[in-house]
């Protein structure tokens, strides 16, 4: 039976309804990016990280990069010339690909740009694919897939829809290297203080490294929140979720030991304390783990330095002790204490010696310090704290500081778990031997709890904002001053600092 052909005032009224579809359902062409997005999308930079609160539009952000690299109409930078191989990855196939990223593809999309200027034509569900009237196509894959399916030929865009494992970043990245590619990161750090943080977003906003930016956006930043809404959704939550999820912040799971500590207030430029304060070397001994030993100063009036530090795994005690003894000598000056963890003076079952004994027999000798965990923590808190904090330390200290910033509470294995019991009083057993050195130095010295400093010293003196290298040439001068007190010469494989 033929079908009756379409009389005028049904054409009029098909043709009002797609025009109000169009006006009520929002695609590329009537996109208006709020003022983060717009910042985003109008980086060139080669790796492009959008971090933000939840609902702060990063992932339509990153779905309008790649409709426009794939329609070759990007309104703001130089995208490759059509037809473009992308791909978008996000955390799985039910709730990363099928809920949030198709209906995003779906809403933005114009039919017109689409192969056969229709989804069902345009999209294959076997192959997960969606191809573009030009031949571009977006490959959709999620991080559960094992690591060998993410090779294979070369892509022009890569969109990491939140954070992936390190592993598929990687091999990814090995994706874009035939054509110069370019990739996205839209996330919002649930997770904390991970692999992202160090290898991405600080890179691209301390390191200054021009080919990755970093846009950090708050929930407030989307026009379309209202603030009723997202009052009600962060109310339930802990201080630390608050900041993840509505201003997109990296916080550290299961908090931070030390809080109070940051870079701008803490670290100092690089220097070599007066030789007439008391000076203290701090140690937490390892072999597979590293060694770390710490080089303090304490000032007539209270002023904590921490102004060196020795930070190296997979060494014997002989090393470790030689490089104490030749950082001593070009400092000029031998400390007035070694203190260590009490655990180096436990004697070995079959040789009958400690660690602790093995360093003496290398003029180190070590005295036992409190491993009271809380008790430590507590010192060293109130060392951070105060209008004058009387502890700072040196810039070129760069693990105890990568340390400080990090170290964190244990953590339950599970969410469960941790609503149904009490918070951890443990630290988290990771990349802690440097703190722990710093712990162990402060349970020794109880006479310096008292009251704070009304000034620093005029020694001290703050580390200059984004410098990237150390502020004097103290390694040059230390040396310099070692090589003309020994008449062998220095050992260069041994750094001073």
């Amino acid at each position: 039976m033929a079908k009756p052909e379409l009389t005028t005032k049904d054409a009029l009224r098909n043709l009002s309804e797609g025009l109000r579809r169009a006006a009520l359902t929002p695609n590329a062409h009537n996109y208006s990016p709020h003022e983060k997005q717009l910042k985003f999308h109008s980086s060139s930079a080669k790796g492009r990280q959008y971090i933000g609160g939840n609902r702060s539009g990063k992932t339509t952000g990153g779905i309008m990069e790649d409709i426009w690299c794939a329609t070759g109409k990007h309104p703001y930078i130089r995208t490759p010339p059509p037809p473009c191989r992308i791909r978008i990855i996000s955390v799985d196939f039910v709730n990363g690909i099928q809920k949030i990223i198709l209906p995003q593809l779906a809403q933005w999309i114009p039919l017109s740009e689409l192969r056969g200027g229709s989804w069902s034509k345009a999209y294959s569900k076997e192959n997960r694919i969606l191809t573009f009237a030009n031949d571009s196509f977006i490959e959709l894959m999620s991080y559960d897939q094992d690591l060998d399916k993410f090779a294979g030929t070369s892509r022009h865009l890569i969109h990491f829809d939140e954070e992936p494992p390190q592993d598929i970043y990687t091999e990814n990245r090995a994706r874009l290297i035939d054509v110069s590619g370019s990739w996205i990161m839209t996330m919002t750090p649930v997770d904390g203080l991970t692999w992202t943080y160090d290898d991405i977003y600080v890179p691209g906003t301390r390191g200054g490294d021009p080919n990755i930016s970093v846009v950090e956006a708050d929930m407030a930043d989307n026009p379309h929140l209202s603030e009723a809404e997202i009052d009600q959704f962060l109310s339930g939550l802990s201080k630390d979720e608050r900041k993840a999820r509505k201003q997109g912040k990296y916080v550290q799971i299961g908090g931070l030991v030390y809080k109070d500590f940051s870079q701008e207030t803490h670290v100092i430029e690089s220097m070599v304390p007066p030789l007439d304060w008391e000076w203290y070397v701090s140690i937490d001994h390892g072999y597979n783990n590293p060694t770390a030993v710490l080089w303090h100063a304490v000032s007539p009036d209270g002023a904590v330095v921490t102004f060196s530090e020795h930070y190296e795994s997979e060494r014997t005690v002989e090393y470790h002790a030689n490089t104490i003894h030749l950082r001593n000598a070009a400092f000029g000056r031998e400390p007035d204490m070694y203190v260590c963890d009490p655990s180096l003076s436990q004697r070995n079952g079959v040789t009958g010696t400690s660690i602790s004994d093995e360093y003496a027999k290398l003029e180190i000798p070590l005295v036992p310090s409190n491993n009271d965990v809380v008790a430590g923590v507590a010192r060293v808190n109130y060392f951070l704290s105060g209008n004058v904090p009387r502890w700072h330390v040196t810039e070129n200290c760069k693990s105890l500081i990568w340390e400080m910033e990090r170290l964190r509470w244990k953590t339950w294995a599970n969410k469960r778990s941790a609503h149904q019991n009490n918070k951890h009083d443990i630290i988290h057993k990771k990349d802690d031997h440097a703190a722990d050195a710093l712990r162990y130095f402060f349970m020794v010295t109880p006479e310096l709890m008292g009251e704070g400093l009304k000034a620093m010293p005029d020694i001290i003196r703050p580390f200059p904002t984004g410098a990237s290298e150390p502020s004097t040439n103290i390694d040059w001068q230390l040396s310099r001053r070692f090589v003309e007190q020994s008449e062998g010469g220095v050992d260069e494989s041994v750094g001073i600092w």
